[in-house]
């Protein structure tokens, strides 16, 4: 009978062990840690956490490589906190790499490693750099202290609206502006029925002159220009001709423009009937005879 009290006490402990190892094991593998692997660990000085616990994931390049293991405050400084990280055994990180904390929507914190360009890798249990990423969400609270101040303003500004819609001459106006549309619509009716009437009509008597230009440029096409500029040709011959027998003195009027003899007697004969004219006014009793009481005879005059 004690050996069977023994064995079942015996079997009792031991599934008890193994029910608390499962429960760490799922508690782990809920929280993302491989007990069975722990990987390469690297330590990272930080300024600030942020939201950065244990068990944080650790990303590269968007993919889980680790976790963070330990977290460490520096008491000395103050203000240095050092995250124990543990990654993939199969990552190696060159020097110069550094991890950034990112702040999460939910209001937790992610690492994540950026690689370097060195040539060397970092040995494991060695520290690097760590930095806090400016996000979105860190955007987001610096835009808040200037919102603040911004609402205030929009707050007055919605007041200032809401008191240009209450005062009775915004409806006033609004109904001008309705009458105003409304006359609008009816002349502009009216303007296109004034303007159909009347292009029609223009167009009518475009059409017409139109016409009227068509009859007078085939009755010009009718015109004979050949026979009148012949006729030009002809008339400036003949005027050619005469100028030619004037010039060489042919004809009466060609002799009279070459031949002075007729210009000298004609100069002379005016000059002859001046000075006869001079002694006409200087002597008229020479020329003229005449008497009130009749002629007398010449020997009773003597």
């Amino acid at each position: 009978m004690k050996k069977n009290i023994l064995s079942k006490e015996l079997w009792v402990g031991i599934l008890g062990i193994v029910a608390l190892l499962a429960i760490y094991l799922l508690i782990n593998f809920f929280k993302g840690v491989n007990v069975f692997n722990e990987g390469n660990t690297y330590i990272v000085k930080f300024g600030n956490i942020g939201q950065v616990v244990k068990t944080s994931p650790v990303y590269l390049n968007g993919y889980k490589v680790g976790n963070v293991r330990e977290i460490y405050f520096n008491y000395d400084s103050r203000d240095e906190v050092f995250v124990e990280i543990a990654v993939d055994d199969k990552l190696s990180l060159p020097v110069g790499s550094v991890a950034e904390i990112e702040n999460q929507m939910l209001g937790s914190s992610i690492i994540c490693l950026t690689m370097g360009n060195g040539s060397t890798f970092v040995e494991p249990g060695d520290t690097i750099a760590g930095r806090m990423k400016s996000g979105a969400l860190d955007e987001a609270s610096k835009m808040l202290p200037a919102v603040s101040n911004l609402l205030p303003k929009v707050d007055s500004i919605l007041v200032s609206v809401n008191n240009i819609l209450a005062n009775p001459a915004l409806t006033s106006t609004i109904n001008n502006v309705e009458q105003l549309t409304a006359q609008l619509n009816s002349t502009s009716a009216e303007l296109n029925k004034l303007l159909s009437g009347d292009i029609a009509n223009a167009t009518d008597k475009l059409v017409a002159i139109e016409d009227e230009m068509l009859e007078l440029s085939s009755k010009l096409n009718e015109i004979e220009y050949n026979k009148i500029v012949n006729s030009l040709e002809v008339s400036l011959s003949n005027i050619e001709q005469i100028t030619t027998a004037l010039n060489n003195g042919e004809g009466t009027a060609g002799m009279l423009l070459k031949d002075s003899t007729l210009y000298n007697k004609l100069n002379s004969t005016c000059e002859a009937a001046t000075l006869l004219l001079e002694d006409l006014k200087s002597n008229p009793k020479r020329y003229v005879h005449f008497s009130v009481f009749g002629k007398k005879d010449k020997k009773e005059t003597k």
